[in-house]
């Protein structure tokens, strides 16, 4: 082996190794601070760049969570308003069932329907969040993003308006017929005014009667009975020498007598109910003066509040799909967020167990190296033993 005090190999290869060990010491040191084994292109360039990929995908991910949200925040507000729509219907239903019992003040129990109808105006003007309004059938549908590319659901702006649900100028008075006399109408004997009562439906006859005029002093009915086919003809017995108005008196009666109500205005008009059933008036067979017949007078108002309900129900029925589907959408982009994140831990995340292990390790060859240049460094200084 050569002596030589300009070239000192052994200390030259203790110095590398020292070097590179120490390297390794700060790249530990490096990862212990950030938790990252692939913290820059340095590190791993192909790692690093799907890393980064990764990262804009959970970025993304979080933005559409919070579309979510903010999609269901929006739903929310226009389920509770509609919610609270459904509520004032119900509330307005007993109205409409007590407006079918004589004796009650209809018109006070018209005024407060009103007002149930002017709240529910107010409850779909006011149930804005953020500017959007889900109930007022006008405008364009709530997109919300559902993931990465691009993809969204989109509801349709529902409306849940007065107009809508048919309830502008709602009218509370049961159905029923009404009869207007002109200032030349006289009734004589033979004439007749018939009513067709209605089942239910609206358009099925129930039962058909038949109200003939007879002079009280003669005459006999000329109009069909078929009782066997709810037919039914009933006498009005009137004085001929006597007034219009005696002879509606005598008509009303007769109607009473038969179970129909029977109102009859200051002006002359004739109200005729019958449990507020709908009717068909036929009173063409009055021979003297002009008689009209309205068989679209009141009424309507409990099919009008079933058709509301019905729409209302619609409407709870797409929010409430929809708020479940965004719940739903929510659930999983969390659930795709986790992973995400999961699967970059796996590529760039150090394992600090396993990192430790290593610091112990590399802090002991730095020792030793440290020790090793000391010995290659103290060998030329025994070539002065040469010179003695």
């Amino acid at each position: 082996m050569a002596f030589s005090v300009n070239t000192n190999a052994n200390a030259m290869a203790a110095l590398r190794s020292l070097t590179s060990t120490q390297s390794n010491i700060s790249n530990i040191q490096s990862q212990i601070q950030s938790g990252l084994k692939v913290g820059s292109a340095t590190d791993d360039p192909s790692t690093f760049v799907i890393s980064q990929g990764m990262r804009g995908d959970i970025g993304a991910l979080k933005a559409v969570k919070e579309g979510l949200n903010f999609g269901s925040a929006t739903v929310g507000m226009a389920l509770a308003a509609a919610t609270q729509i459904s509520d004032q219907l119900t509330d307005l239903q007993k109205k409409v069932t007590q407006a079918e019992n004589k004796g009650l003040d209809t018109s006070v129990l018209q005024a407060e329907a009103d007002e149930m109808i002017n709240q529910i105006t107010g409850i779909v003007g006011t149930a804005n969040f953020n500017g959007i309004n889900l109930l007022t059938g006008a405008g364009d549908p709530l997109t919300v993003p559902t993931g990465l590319g691009g993809s969204s659901i989109s509801l349709n702006v529902q409306d849940a308006t007065t107009a809508t649900l048919g309830l502008d100028n709602l009218n509370l008075d049961s159905a029923h017929s009404t009869i207007t006399m002109d200032n030349n109408t006289a009734f004589a004997a033979g004439d007749f005014i018939t009513f067709q009562v209605m089942e239910a439906d609206g358009v099925t006859v129930k039962e058909t009667h038949t109200f003939e005029f007879l002079d009280e002093n003669a005459g006999a009915l000329a109009q069909p009975i078929d009782e066997a086919n709810n037919q039914f003809v009933h006498a009005v017995s009137i004085n001929t020498a006597d007034s219009t108005t005696q002879h509606v008196g005598a008509l009303a009666d007769a109607m009473r007598e038969e179970g129909f109500t029977v109102d009859i205005g200051d002006d002359g008009t004739i109200s005729v109910f019958n449990g507020g059933a709908v009717m068909s008036t036929d009173v063409a067979n009055v021979a003297a003066g002009g008689l009209t017949a309205d068989d679209t007078a009141g009424g309507g108002a409990i099919d009008a509040l079933n058709a509301a309900k019905a729409t209302i129900g619609n409407v709870l029925t797409n929010l409430g799909t929809f708020s479940n589907r965004l719940d739903s959408q929510a659930e999983f982009t969390q659930i795709l967020t986790d992973k995400l994140e999961e699967g970059l831990g796996v590529l760039v995340d150090a394992n600090l167990a396993e990192v430790s292990a290593k610091l112990q390790s590399e802090q002991t060859k730095e020792q030793l190296g440290i020790q090793s240049l000391s010995i290659a460094n103290a060998s030329s200084q025994s070539i002065l033993g040469l010179f003695r």
